[in-house]
């Protein structure tokens, strides 16, 4: 039996949902539970309302809220209880109590959760800075937070490195597309205006990159404090360095756009080039485009395990573009073209290239993975099982 779309993610995985309403409901129901003997108050649904907000997408995000909101409630609390032993609540006291929670909030750096300096500071003025109320707000908030933490961590902690991955072998198809759609039409006879779609295409990748580094953020997120990242331990560096290397490749892009576009401008006798350049143009931009997404696959494959993967289509594809290349510049340099004023935008273009195939060459990402550390062994292998395994693999190349 098929399952509907909406319960499938986009690699055809079962999706399970509401695991974070489960969590936060298990959070809220365990701190009101683990409060009741802890605290004076008959009914304290600080803990479970501290619990709440605490529990977040990730665990070290849910660490990191836990923390902030213990450190500001206690924050809060000083405030209240020094203030209320020198004067009685007042609006201007209260005004005193609310500016100086403010700036201790900004001082210790609490970020989303300083307005809850303020907040613990009036309610604890509102009982006149009582300490049964100030030591009962702070039991509760620690409980909450503590019971937060700790659900967060036992309770499916998420992994986001999927996502980051789909993202960036997508950038990836999306700038080889790109660099076909220009190789087919770059053919022919072009003008200024195209050039501008040209222009147009590559910046349009600029949201596609945001869109990836978004993606990845949630996933380093995600690993930080994770057990299940032992799985994946080169993932981060993988898709981090990946994405850097097809942002520049998209800035690469642009430039080569930009070049034509110069050319088509210019009022030199070459507006355009001619069919020669054009047709060993195409076949490099198509070329290169091949390059960029077998780039894109190899840098998804790193996540799923250690060691060199394979990239043999990728090593086909910059051959056979630097074989392109050269056949370009070759053209580039006839003499004709030489003697023209223009000859700054033939180099220009060039030069573009030459950064775009760089950024994605299969040498440099081999040497890259050879500075990754080596994946820790299993928490339940045996020694000796171990030692074989170091025994059986080969020596590392050296670095040069």
């Amino acid at each position: 039996m098929r399952l509907p779309s909406f319960l499938l993610t986009g690699d055809g995985r079962v999706r399970v949902r509401g695991v974070r309403t489960v969590k936060t409901t298990v959070a809220a129901v365990a701190a009101y539970v683990a409060a009741v003997p802890l605290s004076d108050n008959p009914r304290p649904v600080l803990a479970p309302l501290t619990a709440l907000l605490v529990v977040q997408v990730t665990l070290y995000d849910t660490l990191r809220t836990g923390l902030r909101r213990v450190v500001s409630v206690v924050a809060g609390v000083l405030v209240a209880v020094g203030l209320s032993t020198w004067v009685p609540l007042t609006w201007w006291s209260l005004g005193i109590a609310v500016a100086a929670s403010l700036v201790l909030g900004r001082l210790l750096r609490l970020g989303a959760e300083v307005a809850e300096v303020p907040i613990s500071a009036m309610l604890v003025l509102a009982v006149g800075g009582a300490e049964v109320a100030a030591e009962g707000r702070v039991v509760e908030t620690m409980i909450g937070a503590v019971v937060g933490v700790m659900v967060g961590a036992v309770v499916a902690p998420p992994l986001y490195v999927r996502p980051a991955t789909a993202a960036v072998e997508e950038l990836a198809r999306s700038t080889a597309e790109a660099l076909r759609t220009v190789s087919r039409e770059v053919r022919e006879e072009y003008d200024a205006e195209r050039t501008e779609r040209w222009l147009d295409l590559a910046r349009g990748l600029g949201a596609e990159i945001l869109h990836a580094d978004r993606e990845l953020g949630k996933a380093e997120a995600s690993m930080r404090l994770n057990v299940r990242t032992r799985r994946l331990p080169h993932a981060g560096a993988s898709l981090r360095s990946g994405l850097e290397a097809l942002e520049r490749a998209s800035v690469s892009l642009r430039g080569v756009a930009r070049s034509l576009a110069d050319l088509a401008r210019a009022g030199g006798p070459e507006t355009v080039y001619g069919e020669d350049v054009r047709s060993a143009l195409s076949d490099l931009l198509a070329d290169v485009g091949e390059a960029v997404e077998a780039y894109g696959e190899l840098v998804g494959s790193e996540t799923v395990a250690p060691g060199p993967r394979e990239d043999g289509r990728l090593r086909d594809a910059l051959s056979a573009a630097w074989e392109d290349r050269h056949r370009l510049a070759d053209l580039l340099r006839r003499e004709e073209r030489m003697r023209e004023d223009q000859w700054s935008m033939h180099g220009a273009l060039a030069s573009h290239i030459d950064r775009l195939l760089r950024d994605v060459d299969s040498d440099a990402r081999a040497e890259l993975r050879q500075s990754w550390p080596e994946a820790p062994p299993a928490p339940l292998a045996r020694p000796v099982q171990a030692a074989r395994t170091r025994l059986r693999r080969p020596p590392s190349r050296p670095r040069h």
